[in-house]
């Protein structure tokens, strides 16, 4: 009797432990399902307006987002960034084209344009600057995309223009003076790499 009672134990303590496997598994299904629910909500891009763009902006980096303005200016050097803007802001968006879309066409300048894209952050701190500062006195090549000194977007963008010595020298030094204004150890600026595009009525 007391066998037959040992071998019911061990049976009832399998299928216990066979049920718990099961719940166990089921859990943890259940947490992979939330967690590719969660991934996806966080992976649709988040609808900003130029107007927001400055003081909102920052939560977003690394972030898709949708953003929506009149193509205000191309690079004439291969069409490697456009500037966004709206008629109720003052503000203006610098967007890049990811390795797919490459570059933007001269023209799309006047435009509406709709922007998905992730946003990315400069950071310039002194460190940024004097780095600068070293290629300008050894003479680095400033008009490659350095009508911002290689460096930065739209604020300090001259369009991919010849910029000479004493100009970048001016950059550098207004943005130090930045720096010091903000009370911080740097200042940022955002641009948008562009993932896609669509004009308005097209």
């Amino acid at each position: 009797m007391k066998k037959y009672l040992l071998i019911f134990s061990v049976i009832a303590l399998f299928l216990t432990s066979c049920n718990n496997t099961e719940k166990v598994k089921e859990a943890k299904n259940d947490v992979k399902k939330e967690a590719k629910k969660d991934a996806k909500v966080a992976e649709e891009p988040v609808k900003i307006a130029i107007a927001d763009f400055d003081s909102l902006i920052g939560k977003y980096v690394g972030k898709k987002v949708i953003i929506k303005g009149t193509v205000d200016h191309i690079c004439k050097h291969g069409g490697q960034k456009l500037f966004l803007v709206s008629e109720n802001s003052d503000a203006r968006v610098k967007v890049t084209p990811d390795e797919e879309i490459a570059a933007f066409n001269a023209e799309l300048e006047g435009e509406r344009m709709m922007v998905t894209g992730v946003v990315e952050e400069q950071r310039v701190d002194e460190a940024y600057l004097k780095e600068w500062e070293e290629e300008i006195k050894a003479g680095a090549d400033l008009s490659n995309d350095k009508g911002e000194g290689k460096h930065l977007g739209g604020k300090m963008e001259k369009g991919g223009e010849e910029s000479d010595v004493a100009e970048e020298m001016q950059k550098v030094n207004h943005l130090r003076k930045m720096i010091e204004e903000s009370g911080d150890d740097h200042i940022s600026f955002y641009s948008i790499t562009c993932t896609s595009f669509k004009v308005d009525g097209k």
